[in-house]
């Protein structure tokens, strides 16, 4: 089966107290306008954890693999998401041992599924799909006003 570039996923990036969507142009990659934060009100930390098993009978490895938290943002904040580390491993041994493979393609993607859900969504693939892989995403939840 011959692998395709995927397309990054369209998440909610920032959830906005007053409900206004916040653009980005990815037709030209333009940075988005400003949005007005006032005050940051907390932080969440988040960690998510993937372990996808390999083999013929299992075509978890290399196809987008997604895990959802909830949370319970401040009344009336907005929040935003910020990435502190991704990890990503091809594993021998039950996710023991690393091993060497070609890389295909890596894609973390983490956004709000909700407005009290976070998704987090990856992909680690080498040219035929099928070797186990572990993934690690920790990061921070930014509530504002």
């Amino acid at each position: 089966m011959a692998e395709t570039f995927q397309q990054v996923p369209d998440v909610r990036q920032v959830i906005h107290p007053a409900g206004r969507a916040v653009p980005f142009d990815t037709e030209t990659g333009a940075v988005g306008p400003v949005t007005t934060v006032n005050s940051i009100v907390g932080l969440s930390s988040f960690a998510f954890d993937f372990f996808n098993e390999g083999g013929t009978n299992n075509l978890l490895p290399g196809r987008p693999t997604t895990q959802t938290a909830s949370f319970r943002p401040p009344a009336g904040a907005g929040a935003f998401v910020c990435l502190s580390t991704f990890l990503g491993a091809f594993v021998t041994n039950g996710g023991a041992n690393l091993t060497e493979r070609p890389l295909g393609e890596f894609e973390v993607s983490v956004g709000f599924a909700g407005p009290t859900t976070l998704s987090c969504t990856i992909r680690l693939t080498d040219s035929n799909s099928d070797d186990p892989v572990k993934v690690s995403v920790r990061g921070l939840i930014v509530f504002f006003r």
